[in-house]
């Protein structure tokens, strides 16, 4: 059983505005205020549920609130940052039950990514036949980097989502040490792999992988979600060549904001107004839509440099190059997607009858009765062939972790969901995918 987790923290009062010290817990789903650690009296209760917000104060590293609702929101104060995304992830960790699966339960058959806060496995229930990639998530190096919502950002979204062409979560659990997310394996590997294989793509392959990316970019907008980190790196794909979109640790759910200000994704495909520091919205991934679409086209991005800081000055003030043989149709294509001002680029869904798609039929295309020109050779899914042997060459294993600091239990209460856990053993699923950064 996950524990609890509890210390001294100030918060402001109601009426006088003065901060005074106080002792609080959370515990079995509630975070509860005592007058102090010797004193137990009950000061007061905030129930934790999935509509609970718990955030730190821009600009007052040191304070966070909990908002949640038919409360009253309360201000709190920590003894350092880091403190406060201790308090945070412990409280955003009540929002779903636990379970009792641990790595324990897999095999480990192969590493598929790694990035900073940890790395993809892929992975068989003892006993069951379907393939996982589980993604395994440091707590101490989140809590370190104050960016204890990523985790919970990912598993919200996927839970949310339901797409053929977006990945699927089918669990996630934890230990003292880690968070893991069970992913859909998608056995073809990165669309990044191909395209370094391949070069340049006929008009035909790429306007297949436009369309399915685009239908599943236009799907995630119609659920308040903006997908932020669309690259070549973050499109898997399937057995039978098609895409599916994954890592969604810096994705953002709009349902309380429809805009944002957040400076993150990659380089050369951020839009001109998330460089320029403004509120942006959906129109941001139009134009990393747009990039990429060029990137299968051409074999580069259409801002590429090899310094950063230019990177960003041509997203800004240049207007994409085009090779002298390029195609008019392309150009006019990605270039509806590369306008600077976000609110005159065009979307998915305003130029679905241009003539790039050559009266492409978009509902055989969801239903996958369209065929790729390229399929990906699986001969055994346990042996990940289409992956970076930089990855599948390390030891399959579960790494040993540091908790974070000051933390005494297995106290994060909530992150897992059993999802169809517990028919693992005896039932048939479609393949599923990896989440790779």
């Amino acid at each position: 059983m996950i524990g609890q987790f509890s210390g001294i923290l100030k918060r402001k009062g109601a009426f006088f505005g003065m901060w005074t010290a106080c002792f609080c817990e959370v515990k079995d789903s509630e975070f509860i205020i005592y007058k102090s650690k010797e004193n137990p009296i009950i000061e007061r209760k905030i129930e934790i549920c999935s509509q609970t917000v718990a955030v730190p104060i821009q600009n007052h590293p040191k304070k966070f609130k909990i908002e949640s609702p038919d409360e009253q929101a309360l201000l709190l104060q920590a003894e350092s940052e880091d403190n406060v995304m201790e308090w945070i992830l412990a409280i955003k960790s009540q929002s779903i039950k636990d379970h009792t699966t641990t790595m324990d339960d897999f095999i480990i058959y192969s590493v598929l990514g790694r990035g900073f806060y940890g790395k993809v496995m892929l992975c068989q229930k003892k006993g069951g036949k379907e393939l996982y990639a589980i993604k395994s998530i440091h707590k101490a190096r989140l809590v370190k980097a104050h960016k204890v919502h990523t985790a919970f950002r990912e598993r919200n979204v996927l839970l949310k989502i339901k797409h053929p062409f977006i990945v699927s979560l089918s669990f996630a659990f934890q230990s003292l040490t880690k968070f893991y997310l069970g992913l859909e394996y998608v056995p073809g590997g990165e669309l990044f792999r191909y395209l370094q294989k391949r070069g340049p793509l006929t008009i035909k392959e790429a306007r297949f992988y436009a369309g399915e990316i685009g239908l599943a970019l236009s799907h995630l907008h119609s659920q308040g979600v903006i997908y932020r980190d669309l690259k070549p790196e973050n499109v898997l794909l399937d057995e039978e060549g098609h895409i599916k979109l994954t890592d969604f640790g810096l994705a953002k759910d709009t349902v309380n904001d429809s805009t944002t200000n957040t400076f993150c994704g990659t380089a050369e495909y951020l839009a001109p107004e998330i460089i320029r520091k403004e509120d942006y919205s959906f129109a941001i991934d139009w134009w990393s839509y747009g990039c990429l679409v060029y990137e299968m086209c051409f074999g580069q991005t259409p801002f590429y440099d090899n310094n950063k800081s230019r990177i960003f000055t041509r997203i800004e003030v240049e207007s994409p190059y085009f090779p002298p043989n390029a195609d008019p149709v392309i150009i006019d294509f990605v270039s509806q997607f590369l306008i600077k001002d976000p609110a005159e680029r065009k979307t998915f869904d305003q130029i679905k009858d241009h003539r790039f798609w050559n009266h492409l039929d978009f509902n055989a295309l969801l239903n996958k009765q369209i065929k790729p020109e390229f399929v990906p050779i699986v001969d055994d899914k346990r042996i990940p062939d289409n992956f970076d042997t930089q990855f599948t060459i390390e030891t399959p294993c579960d790494s040993l972790a540091t908790p974070p600091n000051s933390i005494k239990s297995n106290q994060f209460y909530g992150f897992s969901f059993a999802g169809d856990l517990a028919s693992m053993n005896d039932t048939h699923q479609p393949p599923i995918s990896p989440l790779l950064t």
